[in-house]
């Protein structure tokens, strides 16, 4: 075993268990249920001493004599154990029922279609019908007499509806207490003839305990085995498997003499070769594995199993890791078809439940993929020209949906020798390998993101709740997938020696280095992503203060290459790929691509991501979406500075003094294209309280948003849900056996924008962001109206039960309909269990993408101790709201507080919550009541002035000042720039430029502080024309016209 080891690293546990029951592991274990272990039970010992699949019926009689005490148990106890640890002992290959008896036969009914295959077919044993199964056995009680008969006829129906032509062992393992209350004569004719019907082809083997063990027992159970009911009248016709009959004394025995049902199908002449098993999820935290086993038979005796386990990353990187272009793939099955490794499932790492074992075709559904399918299950090999689908996620899988993309690809098939699988890669017809040309390292410029691992010095600072460098030099980190060799890097610790090793490479200018063990084209990704600096200006330094507002930034290719800047720490599984705004972006190629707000994993705080595709390069400079994707480029922004940006521009700044607005509740928002809501006043206020684990203020309702789950934003949804706007699309989740629910926004309906009044008392217009995948949104609600009728059509009450921050994945549905008003959710599938087998609905839902990798274990950054702060961000200095938007500060309570350390409130915060004592709460009422005085006092002369200095300002914009109008105003030109607060059309042309730094989303003449050079577009496309409200006893006027201050006050 060592020497194996040394051999092949890969190898993760070797052992051998003999036919006494004895176990030997390597590398030695402290097995937690060594009191009950026993490898005699385990799927691979049966397997390869018993290597033909079996189709298996477990008979448990239920009467009321099972009841009896066996110790602290009752017999019935034991028995059920006995009857789950056969189910334990079956791989996926064999099929399986379970039937108890009393006065009646119950079997398991189902609840669904998804299980009431239960009660008529033999279920495939894989581990979620093993589960259910075992669930169904704990249930059954003892009560009645002990009919046989019907028992037996149910048994023999089990295998007949399950006979599919193949070669397989049929059993019946039968287990009594007592003799039969019904005829022995009509149990034996029962027998014969239902066996006649299966070509007497089944084998059954009785248990007797109790009164069966006794005379009259033993001969009718005996008769049973053998098929032979001569004493009962019922000579044997024909030739049958005769089976055995188990005597029972010891009622502890029970599971172990039951257990070993599958000797008796041992054959010492069986040629025996290694026998791979179906993947299953590993105890000890591997992800998915297999086993591989082999029987040790010495004189025609079997004496005992030696078993090897593989990961699946281990026996598959080479396919799990290919790299061929973004539409190209490979898949893997087993000889039964049923799919072992594809892009639609779970990455074998990032399994942590047993997985469901579904049939190739139920993914691959081309109309000429059958044919791909028979020779693959054949162990054949070939070629074949077909149209392929492949299904990207848009970004949180659960949440965004996926997009398709169908192309002409070839298909080449081949099997894979020894473990009985087949591999089929799948081809892009126009697939060329594409390389960046040789580029030269510039001699000292690479850093692994290991900075634990590089010689400290004083550049070395903490950032946020990470470490980093002062210099801000960026980082470069590799997924496992820019390795020739996956598994090794994921199997090997680094070091500093390592470390050392990948530096020299990529700064090596003269190849006198040797490879360290990358793929060909990692080094000259490496050199091509450090340009990407060149367009990171020079204030990326951490004393510049552009960290307020940016705290990362970042690019990553497919290949693995992933650089941040600032420097840092990533968690050793981190493949940018494999990521949310890596995923989103490419779900939306060629777009500027906002992520909503989530908690960044170093301490920033909450963050919005803008990401966007980089084409693989043309000498023309142009791409077009269909170009090969190469990498994603992305930064973070502060979800507060986000939300200023916005508020400070027109009507959705809230401290405006303009009298049009008095009179109306405005609502500013950003809107993605699957719903979710990206920037919303409510996002900016913090909870009061500190998140103990990330020592933060944490935000409410901010993570997974929906319109529809936003009771402020009720009357948009419902608009866009009605109007066809926002439409209800699903996908097949296959690991989860359910219809996942989502929603997506027509770009077509709104590409010119929308402007729609809701009811007596809304209207709302919907503007489309130019070239990104996001829509701002303006909700006008008239503070004077109250609606005499519900919002047509009548709203749908779960529009207004969405957990906000919860996942998809874990909320049902409780409607399908097309137009119900519901936030993402889930629904059943039709999945028939029995044979893993989907069953489509008319509708033919894509498959959806898998979810996306989950991190645990390793901290992503390292904090070193006595490092000091790369940068102090001198909260407390800030005395305005937008200036305290960074990432290092909040607004709490009117003043600027520090977010990493989460300090005390201040006292005034305090005292509103009611913490302080009484006597001072006291004392704080005394004082605000004198407060309230004064500041009427000061209200009242500012009022005076305020009213005067506004009729002059009204003056003076009249005669000199282009109007700023409450809307966007038409216009004629299908493609013209307009703001986000619309301006006068003939005002606009005139001083373009002036109104597109005053106006434009991101950037303000008024900011006090530094803004981001690289900013974002302004709005493009024909917006809708404005409206005005009419008056009071009216609905809102459909009239188009342009209004101001002065017309709103004379209607």
């Amino acid at each position: 075993m060592i020497a194996n080891l040394e051999s092949i690293p890969s190898l993760k546990w070797q052992y051998f268990g003999d036919e006494n029951g004895v176990s030997t592991t390597f590398p030695s274990t402290l097995k937690q249920d060594c009191n009950v272990y026993d490898p005699r039970y385990r799927p691979w010992y049966v397997v390869a001493s018993t290597p033909l699949p079996k189709n298996i019926v477990v008979v448990l009689d239920t009467s009321s004599s099972m009841k009896a005490k066996h110790g602290n148990e009752t017999v019935l106890d034991l028995a059920k154990l006995a009857a789950k640890t056969v189910l334990g002992t079956l791989s996926p290959s064999d099929k399986v029922a379970f039937i108890s008896f009393a006065a009646e036969v119950e079997i398991p009914l189902g609840k669904s279609y998804a299980s009431h295959c239960f009660s008529d077919h033999l279920a495939d044993a894989v581990p979620s019908n093993i589960a259910y199964l075992n669930s169904h056995i704990d249930e059954r009680g003892a009560y009645g007499s002990t009919f046989y008969t019907d028992a037996l006829e149910k048994a023999f129906m089990f295998l007949k509806n399950s006979e599919n032509g193949g070669t397989r062992d049929k059993v019946i393992l039968f287990l009594t207490d007592g003799i039969p209350t019904d005829s022995k004569q009509m149990v034996m004719n029962t027998i014969q003839q239902r066996n006649e019907e299966l070509n007497n082809g089944v084998m059954i083997i009785t248990y007797g305990l109790g009164a069966a063990a006794q005379k009259e027992g033993r001969e009718i159970l005996t008769s049973m085995a053998n098929q032979d009911g001569t004493l009962y009248g019922v000579p044997p016709r024909g030739q049958v498997r005769k089976g055995q009959y188990i005597e029972i004394q010891n009622p502890d025995e029970l599971r172990t003499k039951m257990a070993l049902y599958y000797a008796l199908f041992f054959d010492s002449r069986t040629k025996h070769s290694p026998k791979v098993s179906v993947p299953y999820l590993d105890a000890w935290g591997l992800g998915l594995i297999t086993t591989v086993s082999l029987p040790i038979v010495i004189n025609g005796q079997l004496k005992g199993v030696v078993g090897l386990d593989l990961t699946m990353i281990d026996l598959l990187e080479d396919v799990l890791y290919l790299q061929k272009g973004e539409l190209s793939y490979a898949f893997i099955i087993d000889d039964r078809g049923r799919a072992v490794l594809h892009p639609l499932l779970p990455s074998p790492l990032d399994v942590f439940e047993d997985p469901i074992l579904i049939n190739i075709t139920d993914i691959e559904r081309g109309a000429d993929f059958e044919q791909v399918y028979t020779s693959m299950t054949k162990g054949s090999a070939g070629t074949k020209d077909l149209t392929a689908v492949r299904t990207f996620s848009k970004g949180e899988w659960s949440l965004e949906g996926r997009v398709t993309k169908t192309f002409s690809a070839t298909y080449y098939w081949k099997p894979i020798e020894v473990i009985g699988y087949s591999l089929c890669l799948v081809l892009t017809k126009d697939f060329k390998q594409i390389d960046l040309a040789s580029l030269v390292s510039s001699g000292d410029d690479f850093l692994y993101h290991r900075l634990d691992l590089i010689e400290r010095n004083s550049d070395l600072c903490r950032y946020y709740n990470t470490s980093s460098l002062r210099s801000g030099r960026s980082t470069v980190k590799f997924a496992a997938e820019a390795f020739t060799d996956p598994s090794r890097y994921l199997d090997t610790e680094e070091t500093a020696g390592r470390v050392r090793h990948y530096t020299k490479f990529m700064n090596d200018r003269i190849g006198f280095v040797p490879n360290p063990g990358f793929k060909s084209d990692i080094r000259n990704n490496v050199i091509a992503t450090r340009q990407a600096e060149k367009y990171w200006p020079s204030f990326h330094r951490l004393d510049s203060g552009i960290q307020h507002w940016i705290p990362w930034r970042y690019i990553g290719t497919y290949n693995g290459v992933f650089r941040r800047i600032p420097g840092g720490m990533n968690h050793k599984l981190y493949s940018p790929s494999m990521r949310p705004w890596f995923k989103k972006a490419v779900g939306n190629p060629a777009k500027l691509t906002f992520s909503t707000p989530y908690l960044d994993a170093f301490g920033a705080g909450y963050v919005i991501t803008l990401s966007q595709t980089i084409y693989e390069g043309r000498s023309s400079g142009v791409h077009a979406e269909t170009d090969r994707i190469a990498a994603v480029m992305g930064a973070d922004f502060t979800l507060d500075y986000a939300y200023h940006l916005l508020a400070r521009h027109g009507i959705c700044n809230s401290d405006s003094t303009d009298e049009t607005l008095e009179k109306s509740d405005i609502r500013c928002f950003v809107m993605d294209n699957s719903g979710f809501i990206v920037i919303h006043a409510d996002f900016r206020k913090p909870d009061s309280s500190c998140d103990n684990n990330s020592s933060h203020f944490s935000h409410k309702n901010v993570e997974n948003v929906h319109i529809t789950g936003k009771e402020d934003l009720f009357p948009v949804a419902e608009s866009l849900i009605r109007t066809g706007r926002l439409k209800r699309q699903a996908c097949l989740n296959f690991q989860v056996a359910k219809y996942q629910h989502y929603w997506q926004v027509d770009a077509a309906q709104v590409a010119r924008g929308v402007d729609e009044a809701v009811g007596a008392c809304h209207r709302y217009q919907l503007l489309p962001v130019d070239n990104s995948n996001v829509f701002v949104g303006i909700l006008h609600s008239r503070k004077d109206c109250s609606e005499s009728t519900p919002i047509p059509p009548a709203s749908d009450p779960t529009c207004l039960s969405c957990p906000r921050a919860s996942t998809a994945a874990a909320r049902h549905c409780t409607s399908t309909r097309p137009q119900a008003c519901e936030c993402p959710c889930v629904s059943p599938a039709n999945f028939g269990r029995c044979q893993n087998h989907y069953i489509r609905p008319e509708e033919d839902w894509p498959a959806c993408s898998p979810e996306l990798p989950k991190y645990s274990g390793d901290h992503v950054g390292v904090l070193f101790d006595g490092a000091e702060q790369c940068y102090e961000f001198e909260c407390s200095s800030v005395r305005s709201e937008f200036a305290c938007s960074s990432a290092g500060c909040v607004w709490i309570c009117d003043e600027c507080v520090e977010r990493v350390h989460c300090p005390a409130l201040p006292s005034h915060c305090l005292k509103a919550a009611g913490v302080l004592s009484s006597r001072k709460a006291r004392l704080g009422v005394i004082s605000g009541v004198c407060t309230l005085i004064l500041l009427i006092c000061i209200i009242g002369i500012s009022s005076f002035l305020w009213k005067r200095k506004r009729k002059e300002v009204r003056q003076h914009n009249q005669n000199q000042t282009p109007r700023v109008t409450m809307e966007l105003r038409e216009v004629t030109s299908p493609i013209q720039e307009t703001s986000l607060s619309g301006i006068d059309n003939d005002s606009y042309n005139s001083h373009s430029e002036s109104v597109r730094s005053r106006t434009s989303l991101w950037s303000s003449s008024r900011d006090p502080v530094p803004v981001p050079p690289a900013s974002l577009p302004v709005y493009r496309g024909s917006p809708p024309p404005p409206y005005r409200w009419a008056a009071r006893s009216e609905r809102l006027s459909p009239t188009i016209v342009h209004v101001d201050a002065d017309a709103f006050r004379k209607k």
